[in-house]
């Protein structure tokens, strides 16, 4: 009998560190010429031009079927979130509630149904800008009253500007390969509080919440996206380069 759940994989299944999380996360698709093709898998043009708001064409591109397309992350400074101090926590927990049937105290395989879910990401923030005060406050910009200083005012009803596109998260394996979960229509649940000490970073503990799009039609299931590393191919900075077919 094992002593050990340790096998031949174990030394690249660890995620390392904080990890890094991003705002309006990308993976964007850009043409290349064919002669570039040096190994190809199909994919649908449907999928390319996917509703989910994390994938993208690079700017000017509008794919159609036959190019050969290439696609990566786009991890540019600004779609990063902040510095963060003191790691963060994704949470993705699925509602279940337990049919109750007479003469059964205890639950009963099958008779469990998943009735909701919920999908958080708590952020440690150490940085601190005007952006990220207003997501935290559900704030806006006004004139300010004061010369040299911008004014942010609470606001009393939620905008759909205040939901970001998605909310991502992004942890390296052991062996270099990243672990990405995504969280869509994020929005910040978690107010403003700052506990400032002398001699100390302040960190901000802000939590993003997923919800569902109301044009989307689904309201059963949260976007909620995890990604993780195919690892019997070879791992690449931008990704096998692609035939966009029909479906």
């Amino acid at each position: 009998m094992r002593k050990s759940g340790i096998n031949s994989n174990t030394p690249n299944d660890f995620l390392l560190g904080a990890g890094v999380v991003f705002k309006n996360f990308k993976y964007l698709y850009r043409k290349i010429e064919a002669d570039e093709q040096t190994e190809a898998e199909n994919i649908k043009l449907s999928q390319v031009k996917s509703k989910a708001s994390f994938i993208g064409l690079e700017e000017g591109f509008e794919p159609t079927v036959g190019d050969y397309v290439v696609g990566a992350w786009d991890d540019s400074e600004e779609n990063v979130l902040g510095a963060t101090s003191g790691g963060n926590k994704l949470s993705i927990v699925p509602e279940i509630t337990p049919i109750e049937v007479d003469g059964a105290v205890v639950e009963i395989k099958g008779l469990n149904q998943k009735t909701g879910e919920s999908a958080t990401l708590e952020v440690n923030l150490a940085q601190h800008t005007l952006d990220s005060f207003k997501r935290s406050i559900v704030g806006k910009e006004v004139d300010s009253m004061i010369p040299g200083y911008k004014q942010i005012q609470t606001k009393s009803l939620i905008e759909l500007s205040d939901y970001l596109d998605n909310i991502a998260y992004v942890g390296t394996m052991t062996d270099g390969t990243e672990v990405i979960a995504i969280l869509e229509n994020a929005i910040c649940s978690s107010g403003l509080e700052m506990d400032n000490k002398n001699k100390e970073t302040s960190v901000v503990k802000t939590v993003f919440k997923a919800t569902a799009d109301f044009e989307s039609g689904v309201y059963d299931t949260l976007p909620v996206y995890l990604f993780y590393p195919d690892k019997a191919k070879k791992k690449a900075t931008e990704k096998k380069i692609l035939i966009i077919v029909e479906g």
